[in-house]
């Protein structure tokens, strides 16, 4: 096996600096109209976008995410359309964290494996339905050096059910005990340099109180934060999520790069390149502070 997912990604924080994921979520009403040709097809604008998006990013940020969703609610060629951004992102250096967010019985769950892997090197992950699920994944972690972020405390506000009280803490909780314990299991591979392994969660940036709590349960878990800009989470509440190597954690946006200009905005490039430059800036400063 060549190097696995927690080595690369150590190595493409610790190259560019800047533990910063670039997210990818193509709404063609966002999308800068020049890009569009008189007959207003989405997918050409979008691929031209996303490439330019990537060339602005490459060197300065180690790893994109883009949302399936959205490449598929726009059909068969928006799903072609997401394996190609991810060969275009990885052609140009990037890791690629599939936002797929599965979750499903075995047999399922082994089929949207195969269907994403080979695209992207970690995928996101639903761990509703326990770890028989989730093993599909796994396999591919151990055998084949990916790399997963499991839902453990989402950015929305709607939800109820991670607050719930088990056992002695929440939902949440017990699920990142559970990240924890399938990190650490026998044959997942974790890197000889950091100590983490393949098995990360997601934990929103909109939840800057419980971030201690979460670096806490994952000691050796990468942590993906989204939320970060547009839905309110502060660079500042986000250093306890490093840890004293500046670390460990990952925080994505999406809204304030790709969407940060008006659609009809001639200089929309540059601004893309600003935003990416702050974004990076923003998020060196609160890893800085972990130290």
């Amino acid at each position: 096996m060549s190097a696995t997912f927690p080595q690369r990604l150590r190595a493409a924080v610790e190259k560019t600096g800047a533990p910063c994921v670039v997210g990818l979520d193509p709404r063609p009403q966002r999308l800068p109209r020049e890009l569009f040709s008189p007959g207003g097809d989405p997918i050409p604008a979008i691929r031209d976008f996303h490439r330019f998006v990537l060339d602005e990013a490459a060197g300065l940020v180690p790893c994109v995410k883009p949302q399936a969703a959205f490449f598929e609610a726009l059909g068969p060629e928006g799903f072609a359309l997401f394996h190609q951004t991810c060969r275009d992102a990885r052609e140009r250096g990037f890791l690629v964290i599939g936002d797929v967010k599965r979750g499903d019985i075995g047999s399922t769950a082994e089929a949207y494996a195969k269907a994403h892997f080979p695209s992207c090197d970690a995928l996101t992950l639903n761990p509703y339905l326990g770890s028989d699920s989730l093993e599909p994944f796994f396999s591919w972690c151990r055998e084949e050096g990916k790399g997963v972020f499991i839902l453990v405390r989402t950015s929305n506000k709607g939800n109820e059910f991670q607050p719930l009280p088990v056992g002695e803490g929440t939902l949440a909780e017990a699920v990142a005990r559970a990240v924890r314990d399938w990190g650490d299991s026998a044959g997942m591979p974790a890197d000889p340099e950091s100590g983490y392994n393949p098995v990360g969660a997601v934990v929103g940036a909109t939840h800057p109180g419980e971030i201690p709590r979460f670096r806490e349960l994952l000691p050796r878990s990468w942590i993906l934060l989204p939320g970060y800009g547009a839905q309110g989470g502060k660079a500042s509440d986000l250093t306890p999520a490093f840890d004293g190597r500046g670390l460990g954690a990952l925080v994505n946006s999406s809204r304030g790069i790709t969407a940060c200009f008006d659609p009809e905005d001639k200089d929309w490039r540059r601004a893309v390149g600003l935003a990416i430059r702050r974004f990076r800036e923003d998020i060196q400063r609160a890893r800085e502070g972990s130290g």
